[in-house]
């Protein structure tokens, strides 16, 4: 009987730890307004990036829309991007090919999403290059996320900083 009590209570003890080691990913979900006061923009004649994030969730895969202005037009693109580390396909800004891979970092405390878009333009293929690394701050009210984007002009690294609405 003692032997039985004791292999419980250690069955018990394993599980509990077990428990206690399983890693839950950051919550992205939401809606985020851009914070250009805390962002970190570099170098380049155009900066596209988001003025608002709209992110939930699809299964097993993070869905994205970004609303841009440019000129004073309103743009919106949507991706729905596996965090698998499996390609996924979305196209943006008209009928450009974007395919994306993400994977969560061992805490799960950051995703990863590595993209390649290619644009056509006067005949020739532009070839664009991203790494985004997505983080929460301030307990979660705020999105950072590290961008570094590859172009046949260089490369030029932002830090983007969106508040929850």
């Amino acid at each position: 009987m003692k032997r039985k009590l004791a292999a419980l209570l250690l069955a018990a003890v394993a599980l509990i730890g077990t428990a206690a080691t399983v890693i839950v990913n950051a919550d992205f979900k939401g809606e985020w307004s851009f914070n250009e006061g805390k962002s970190k923009m570099g170098e380049g004649r155009m900066r596209m990036n988001a003025t608002t994030l709209k992110v939930s969730n699809d299964g097993a895969a993070i869905v994205i829309e970004r609303t841009s202005s440019f000129n004073g037009e309103s743009r919106t693109s949507s991706e729905k991007i596996t965090t698998d580390g499996k390609p996924s396909e979305n196209t943006v800004f008209g009928n450009s090919k974007k395919v994306s891979t993400a994977a969560w970092s061992a805490s799960g405390e950051e995703l990863t999403i590595n993209a390649t878009t290619n644009f056509e333009r006067d005949g020739n293929t532009i070839e664009i290059k991203s790494v985004e690394i997505w983080k929460l701050l301030d307990g979660g009210k705020t999105l950072s996320i590290d961008a570094t984007t590859t172009t046949p002009r260089g490369e030029n690294k932002t830090t983007l900083v969106y508040d929850k609405k």
